[in-house]
């Protein structure tokens, strides 16, 4: 193990955000994670790439932000809607089950449950962004391809 390459973000030619800026998104996960509680959403922080609870879900990336570090919020739907639109059986799940499913998925465009999840999460991007912003903080859609419905948040 100790003759493989560093597998860091510096590796890729990312920056990793300065001790300042991480402070400063500290603050504000702090701040996220007290607004929408106190409008009665349940919120969590949780690690990039964490599957947590269903509800807000507050991440900190540690990339300096023009590497796309940030604060982050997604909302995540119940593990009963979320498996429903991909297709997935309730219970245990074996390879095959979820190959199964990853194959069919390209297939399952008009699939009610899946227009559904993806109609939650995007009423749900529009209502944290609008509590967020009441509350004082910039809540956007940064417009990431990869992820939707995600919600970038910084200070005013």
């Amino acid at each position: 193990m100790g003759d493989r390459p560093d597998r860091g973000p510096e590796a890729y030619g990312l920056r990793s955000a300065s001790d300042e800026e991480r402070q400063r998104w500290e603050e504000v996960v702090e701040r996220v994670l007290g607004e929408l509680k106190r409008a009665g959403l349940p919120a969590k922080r949780v690690e990039p790439n964490d599957i947590g609870p269903p509800g807000a879900l507050v991440t900190m990336v540690r990339l300096a932000k023009a590497d796309g570090g940030g604060v982050f919020v997604v909302w995540k739907v119940s593990e009963e809607l979320d498996r429903a639109s991909l297709g997935l059986p309730l219970g245990e799940l074996d390879d095959e089950a979820l190959n199964e499913a990853a194959r069919l998925l390209p297939l399952r465009g008009n699939d009610p449950n899946l227009v559904h999840a993806g109609a939650v999460a995007r009423r749900m991007q529009e209502a944290i962004i609008g509590i967020l912003g009441s509350a004082g903080l910039r809540a956007f859609d940064p417009g990431n391809e990869y992820d939707p419905y995600g919600i970038q948040v910084e200070l005013p």
